[in-house]
């Protein structure tokens, strides 16, 4: 008779029950394994048309505007005077006439216009200026011993003067040295920037502080003026010098 130890039968046991457990396995119905859930899948974008880019509208060429020149000073225009066709003969009215006077000649610029008869010296003066203008007969030494007509025309009219050369530049009024003024008839006038002066004196006046004049004689002559201005005592812009010559007494 086997004789069976204490542990032998506990492990007859055991290997008895996992025998009955494999044959419980082997003998139950295979079950359905459940589906995989499906792998997730990022949907591709939709094929889109790429949104258009926008086109500027065409912009017209910029024609650049050319910037007005700046201003400039004209340069001065030398004007030939116009002297106006007819008109009295012998007035001093101060304008310059075709034909008034029997002579004339130009220096500097500046005109002078004369006639005379056997006892006055008729003179019209154009100058290309609105400031005095002045005359001077017979000089000795330079301005010395001339005798001086000096004119301006103002806002408050003709303005004169019989100055005297007292020295190679200087000249003073006759009345400041004990003499007279011996301008018998003046007037004058501006028009285009020019002034015109016209005057009557003696041949011969008989004051010491002006030169006697005699008819048929030549002399010579210093002219000067001012562009703008009509104080006498202020230096000349410009002067001259020529000559004339006067008619025979009739």
């Amino acid at each position: 008779m086997w004789i069976i130890s204490k542990e032998g039968l506990i492990v007859l046991g055991v290997v008895a029950a996992l025998a009955a457990l494999g044959l419980v396995l082997v003998l139950l119905p295979p079950r359905d394994e459940a589906p995989l859930p499906p792998a997730s899948v990022t949907p591709a974008p939709a094929t889109t048309s790429p949104a258009p880019i926008p086109v500027p509208a065409p912009v017209p060429p910029v024609v650049p505007v050319p910037s007005a020149p700046p201003a400039m000073t004209p340069a001065p225009v030398a004007i030939t005077p116009v002297l106006p066709a007819s008109g009295p003969r012998a007035a001093i009215d101060g304008i310059i006439y075709a034909g008034e006077y029997a002579h004339n000649t130009s220096a500097a610029g500046f005109e002078i216009h004369w006639t005379n008869d056997a006892h006055t010296l008729r003179v019209g003066l154009i100058s290309p200026g609105t400031g005095y203008l002045a005359i001077g007969f017979d000089p000795v030494n330079r301005m010395a011993g001339a005798n001086y007509i000096l004119g301006a025309v103002t806002a408050g009219g003709v303005v004169t003067r019989d100055d005297f050369g007292t020295g190679p530049v200087a000249h003073t009024p006759d009345v400041m040295s004990g003499g007279t003024n011996d301008i018998l008839e003046a007037e004058g006038s501006e028009a285009s920037g020019k002034t015109y002066f016209e005057f009557v004196i003696p041949l011969d006046s008989g004051d010491a502080l002006d030169k006697a004049l005699a008819p048929g004689s030549t002399y010579n002559v210093l002219i000067a003026y001012h562009l703008t201005s009509d104080d006498f005592g202020a230096w000349h812009s410009r002067r001259g010098a020529g000559t004339i010559h006067l008619d025979p007494a009739p």
